[in-house]
Formats: C-alpha cells, structure tokens, sequence
C-alpha cells in the first residue's frame, strides 16, 4: 500500500512538471517560472538511481556526485524544446556555471534553491574541492588554443589565455585523459579529441584538417566572440608579449658571489658588444647599469629584471634573458664574466663547464629576428563539437610571491604573467585578500624570516579559500611554520604532513585517489576527486608522464603511509606525481615530487625540484597551471548548496 502512494505521489508530480504540450503564452515570464518550480519539484520528488539509496532525490544525487552531464540530460528532456537554460552553483561568494547554453535573452527569468548535498556538515557549507566537470557544446568557429606539441610556445599561450579571460568572456578547458590504455588493458577511443579545425584560422582559407589534441586545450565558444573580440585575440596571438630570443638559465661560480661586482660582456658576430655591470649584497642582485659598444649591439637587450640570485646557493645566477630587437638575425659569438675585475674562468653556464684558463667563453647563440616560435598557435573549429569533461576560468588570477621572487623571474620571463611580491609587512597588513594565489619560489623558510604573525595571516588566509604553491626548499619550512602556529586546528601536521626529503630524477607520473577501491593508483579510474582529469595533472605525453627533476629538495614522504588511518598527512590529498619507478614502500608510501591537496576552503600545492623551467615546458607548466587553477571554477562537493536556474525562449 505504502508504494502504492508512493507511485501515485510521484505520478502526480510528474504530471504537473512541464512538457511539450504546455504552450507558452506570449513568451510569458509567469510561464517560465511555473517551467523552473515544476522542474525543482520534479528533481526534488524523483527517487536517486537504485544503487544509491542514501540519496534523498535525484536532485541531491546530480549535486553531491558532480553529475551535473546527467542533470542537463534530465532537464533537456523536461523542459520543452523552445526554452534554453543555464545551472549555476552559489559558493556564497560567487555564482559558478555548471551547465551553459548561452546567454539569456531580454526575457530571461532565474530563481533559486537551497539544496542540502549527501554529507553536509552540520551547520555550513563544505570546502571546494575537485574540479567542475560538465558537459559543453562549442559551435562552428570557435577558437582553440592547443596545449601539446602543436603549440609553438605552451608557456606564452598562458598570457593569451589569461588576456581573453580579461575580456570578460568564458575561457573553457577540455580536460583528457592522457592514458592509451583503460584499466583492463584495452585501447581508449580517442574520438572525442579529434576535432575538424580551419588551416587558416583568421579567414579559413586553405581548407581543414582532423586535428588530434592532448594535455586540455582551452576553447573559446564562437557564441562569446564577437568580431572586436575576434580581432584583439588574433593581434595577441601573433604579437604576443617579447618571447625570449634566449634566456641563460643558470650561470653557477666556483665561489660564493655575494658582496662582489660582476661584469658580464656579450659580443656580437660583428665585434660589438653589450655589458651588464651588477654588483651582489648578501640577499640581491643590484644592476649598476648597461652600456653597449653601438653598431648591432645596440639591437640587443638583456632583460636585467631577470638576473637573481639562486635563493638557497649564492654561488648561482640565474634567468638572464635575451632579447633581439633588430630587423634581422643577431649572434652572440662569446660571453667573458669578470668578478671584482678578475676574469672568472672556473664556471658552469646552463650546466657545461667552463674551466678553461681563456677570458673568452665561446656560446655561438643565435638570436633570430620575427621568430614564428614568437607567435601562439590558434586554431578555428569548422564544425560543432561537443565535450563531457570540461572546466572554465572565472577571471585573471591575482598572483602574490613570497619573500622575494627568485626562480619567478624565470617564470615571468617566460610567460610575462605578472605578479606582485609581498613583503612581511604587507602580509601582516592583509594584503593577501588582495590576492588568489600565493607562491613560495626556492628558498629557506625558518622562524626568522617567516614570523609566527606571518605564518598565521598565510594559513589562515588559506584556510578561506586561498591557493599556495610552495617549491623547492621552502616546502618543508613552510611545513613547520604553518604546525607552529596551527597545530590546535588540524589532526595532521602543517599543511599536508610532509616528512623526509629526498633525491631522485626518475621520471614522474601522476596518480589520484580512488575512492571506490580506497587506494591511490596511476590513474584514478572512477573520475572523482583527484582524478586524472584534474587541471593540475593536464599532460601532453602517454599516461601523464613529465621528466624528473633536481634540487634541494626534489621528492619528499609524506609522515605516514596513505592507508594509515588517524595518521599525521592531511586525510583529503587528492592527486600527486610520482617516480615511475617505484621506489620502497609502493604506492602506499612513493617518494613525491608534486601533490595538491584541500585545506578546509583553500588549496596547497607543493612542487619539489628547483627552477622548472631549466627542465622542459611540461614542468614549467605545472607552476601555470597552478596559478590558472587559483580561479579555475570549482564546485562544492559536500554542504548547503545554493542552485539558480536561468530560462529564456529560444
């Protein structure tokens, strides 16, 4: 009797929910209203599949499992066919896009809804954590910015990237799966990454071609371009920011540089030359100036903003970067470094040796005028594509650096993302509101330099909801910084619980939690948290591999093993890279180069090995990535949800 009712309640509910016969009366808002209550109620009052009976309805269901392709299905099916709509989530701060099907016409009308996700804290809202994984459908002509081995510059496209998100417009991403192989063994059907783009893709002359995409190309729906748009991005792409024509990225003494002058002379091909005169103090690289011999040197431009000192080895210079600025090629037939007016004859540059007795260091670096590595790959789709797993940026991320920004040159210089550097007064002061990510280069945190008010502002304005990104040296030091200051409000140690450092230059991989076999593996194949879709583990090589690295410190254990229950690691961890060699200790307890995890509504990453960009772009784009991922939109996985639903006629 009891089901009886119980079929009869929802029979009835259904057939008060909209479908194609209810006709809509002069596009009456009255109408789509009655559309969006009916549809709620219907989400509200139908049962979740058969083998999740803990969840109160299906609405409950799509939200807490991030079902959000299945959600579209469902009202799609619903609603009637000359009625659009788009799903947001409310964070309590900001409206994140679930489910986009354009813009909203004149007569568009929302409303919203108080939705209690399976596991809610009693009391307040879960964390964010995971990443937005919805279905997307892109027309004809929108553009693509590939990510892999089709991009001429994966690091400049990061600046292309970010200046269209500054035009207010969605930039999406499609995450892959680098994998060629599922679980049992079977080949993957790449199809949905093949996609039929323009060769031409300003004014789609020369025909097109299949192309096949790796490592989550970002895609710029055509409904978002309009033709200014369309105009400023080609202009950026093909006159982006001054790609590097070189960069020395490490220029390594036999003696300990500080409290010294160095002279650095560069000669052209034809005899001119270019010096930089820098004097050290005990922390800094100060330019004394720059003066060149004319002729073609006058072409030549060294990026002096560039040139730091190594944070942890003040025997090190690093990130001097090249630019030609003339009309035709240039080459730089030899470098002569003297320090103290004393020629320096027992160096290293970018790791060969130099220990010839000679003043003159032959390099032979050609620096190429209009260089097509200078300018980002764009491609245009000539037909529509559509795609599951997709996430978007919600804005320019405000990037903050700490204590100074050593290895950041490098990264700026070649990305020319900009960045503010925050000293302890400006952290103390509150200044991190300011900022969605903060990041930490390769250098000595202790009690000194970072103070115990430091510490605090730092973590707390993590546990909010801010992005660090620790590197190198720092991560251990920041480690005990923040279990000083905060060891009464987690179970675990710091920020992560990170133990013993290590050594090791295998290369890595990524893995993620499973939480359906309750194991970390290569790959998680459930696609929840810490899944290979995950931005962060975005790889354009098979399986997600990316080399190894040296450093300080360039692999790290965690306090306890993974499996270990009431251990002292933060329990959330979510994805990591790790030796492909497995070292002792297996999977349950690998030697870590890389590892992202959620702390209460904030995001630490740390990423063990010195300057990434001295090893290959797919290094260096972790630390892109990282700062894209700062506001990359992110959904709450668990807690009270706010769902606003927007409906307009077609």
């Amino acid at each position: 009797m009891g089901a009886l009712l119980i079929i009869t309640a929802l029979l009835f509910v259904v057939s008060q929910a909209p479908s194609g016969v209810q006709q809509a009366d002069a596009q009456s808002k009255t109408q789509l209203m009655h559309y969006g209550e009916d549809t709620i109620d219907l989400l509200k009052n139908s049962p979740p599949p058969l083998d999740k009976p803990d969840y109160d309805n299906k609405l409950q269901y799509y939200l807490s499992e991030n079902k959000f392709d299945d959600l579209n299905e469902f009202l799609n099916d619903t609603l009637p066919d000359n009625v659009a709509y788009n799903v947001e989530l409310y964070d309590g701060g900001r409206y994140f896009t679930i489910i986009r099907n354009g813009y909203p016409s004149g007569n568009g009308i929302s409303f919203n809804e108080i939705i209690v996700t399976k596991g809610a804290p009693a009391g307040g809202v879960g964390h964010l954590t995971g990443t937005s994984i919805t279905y997307k459908s892109f027309g004809n002509g929108s553009l693509i910015i590939p990510m892999d081995k089709m991009q001429n510059n994966n690091i400049t496209a990061y600046n292309l990237i970010l200046k269209i998100s500054d035009l207010g417009i969605p930039v999406y991403q499609l995450l892959m799966d680098p994998r060629v192989e599922d679980s049992s063994g079977n080949d993957l059907d790449k199809s949905e990454y093949h996609i039929n783009t323009s060769r031409d893709p300003w004014d789609g002359a020369g025909g097109y071609n299949l192309k096949s995409y790796a490592g989550g190309p970002y895609v710029i729906d055509v409904e978002d371009l309009t033709p200014i748009f369309l105009d400023q991005i080609k202009d950026w792409a093909e006159n982006p920011i001054d790609v590097p024509s070189s960069k020395i990225d490490k220029i390594e003494f036999n003696d300990i540089m500080e409290h010294k002058q160095i002279d650095i002379t560069f000669t052209l091909s034809n005899g001119s030359t270019k010096i930089v005169n820098i004097t050290t103090d005990s922390s800094n690289v100060n330019i004394l100036n720059t003066y060149d011999s004319g002729n073609d040197s006058e072409f030549l431009h060294i990026d002096t903003t560039s040139i730091a000192f190594d944070d942890c080895n003040k025997s090190k210079i690093i990130g001097i970067v090249v630019f030609n600025q003339a009309p035709f090629n240039l080459t730089i037939d030899n470098i002569a470094i003297k320090s103290d007016s004393q020629v320096v004859v027992n160096i290293t540059i970018d790791g060969k040796d130099y220990s010839n007795p000679s003043s003159i260091i032959p390099v032979d670096i050609d620096l190429l005028h209009n260089d097509p590595a200078r300018k980002v790959k764009v491609h245009k789709s000539v037909e529509n594509f559509n795609y599951t797993h997709t996430t978007w940026l919600t804005g320019r991320p405000q990037i903050a650096v700490y204590p100074k920004d050593g290895t950041m040159r490098n990264y700026y210089s070649d990305s020319g993302i900009s960045y503010t550097v925050l000293g302890n007064d400006r952290i103390t002061n509150g200044d991190l509101r300011n900022f969605d990510i903060l990041i930490i280069p390769h250098t000595n945190i202790t009690e000194d330099n970072m103070n115990d008010d430091v510490a605090r502002n730092v973590t707390e304005w993590v546990s909010d909801g801010g992005v660090l990104l620790a590197e190198c040296a720092s991560i251990t030091g920041v480690e005990d910084r923040v279990e000083d200051v905060d060891s009464d409000n987690h179970s675990w140690h710091g920020f992560i619980g990170i133990d013993n450092i290590f050594n090791t230059t295998n290369t890595v991989q990524f893995i993620g939690w499973n939480s359906e076999q309750h194991n970390f593996n290569y790959f998680n194949y459930s696609q929840t948290n810490g899944s290979y879709l995950h931005p962060l583990a975005q790889s354009y090589t098979t399986d997600g591999t990316l080399p190894g690295t040296d450093g300080t410190i360039s692999a790290f254990h965690l306090k306890t093993e993974l499996m270990v229950e009431n251990s002292l690691i933060n329990p959330d961890n979510s994805i990591m890279a790790v030796p492909q060699v497995i070292e002792s200790g297996g999977l349950d307890h690998p030697k870590i180069t890389f590892i992202e995890a959620p702390f209460d509504k904030g995001t630490v990453i740390y990423l063990a090995g010195h300057d990434q960009s001295t090893y290959s772009q797919q290094r260096e784009r972790l630390i892109f990535n990282s700062i894209l991922y700062s506001t990359t939109a992110k959904v709450y996985s668990y807690g009270l949800l706010e769902i606003r639903i927007t409906m307009w006629y077609k």
